[in-house]
């Protein structure tokens, strides 16, 4: 069968555990760049098992590097790709069969009307599907053709910006995102929350309270259809303990912007 002519673009670091799923799920594509922060595991033996092109992030030899800012390496990725479609997915990540034969059809459309796609995904937990989740409908733009957008931005979160004109679609089929352990979760968001709150110095007072809002929000919406999902869903549900702790994060991000906003009122 003919390759995907797409570029697949994936951020590695000590991710043998998971990789190796990853890129069998994206083996038709024609090329694959793996962007490594020098992984001190098998990471790249993995990689070069299945053809991938291996790039450093940073130009170093110091093992094991932590990511400064995505935005800047999935730029890096998006300057080397080959072919005009590109894809990014997460080496923990898996496509569906069914996905990436959809993209397939797409990126040979000769005439496309739509140029950048949003993703459905689904977490796995236990090898289960989750059914219902608080953060569900769970999409992200991941496909998309390089002259229809600009670049990465966000050093945390990163996101593709799509130049003005360009139009949008949602892919059919899923990806799998599985969940890690609780602990490995929570140590996660710590960081983010911690580089999260660091990148807002300096910000304006109602910037802080509009984010600040929009957290609370988050955490309204999600205690909302948690409720909805205990009377309705009647498949896998995410279990109890995974909710809370993401309801703890936005509480705890939320109660450090109104502090960095009534510090700000006190300094007047």
């Amino acid at each position: 069968m003919e390759k995907i002519l797409c570029t697949v673009e994936i951020l590695t670091r000590n991710s043998a555990r998971t990789l190796g799923r990853c890129l069998g799920s994206v083996k038709d594509f024609d090329e694959i760049i793996i962007l490594d922060g020098n992984s001190t595991d098998n990471t790249r033996q993995i990689a070069e098992r299945f053809g991938c092109k291996i790039i450093k992030q940073y130009d170093t030899d110091e093992p094991s590097i932590t990511i400064k800012d995505y935005a800047e390496v999935r730029n890096k990725g998006l300057a080397l790709a080959k072919h005009d479609w590109f894809m990014y997915i997460d080496s923990d990540e898996y496509l569906s069969s069914e996905v990436a034969e959809e993209i397939r059809e797409i990126v040979t459309s000769p005439n496309p009307s739509v140029h950048a796609y949003w993703q459905p995904r689904k977490y796995m937990l236990d090898g289960k599907v989750i059914d219902c989740a608080t953060t569900y409908p769970n999409q992200q733009m991941r496909l998309f053709h390089r002259q229809h957008i600009n670049k990465f931005i966000r050093s945390i979160h990163e996101r593709i910006e799509l130049k003005p004109e360009t139009k949008t679609g949602f892919l059919k089929h899923f990806e799998y995102v599985p969940v890690e352990e609780l602990a490995e979760l929570e140590a996660r968001w710590g960081r983010y929350m911690k580089k999260e709150i660091e990148m807002l110095d300096g910000v304006g007072k109602k910037k802080l309270l509009r984010l600040a809002a929009r957290y609370i929000a988050l955490f309204c919406l999600y205690t909302f259809r948690y409720i909805r999902n205990l009377i309705a869903c009647r498949g896998n549900k995410m279990p109890l303990r995974f909710e809370i702790a993401r309801h703890k994060y936005l509480l705890l991000l939320s109660i450090h912007l109104l502090k960095k906003f009534i510090t700000g009122i006190r300094s007047l």
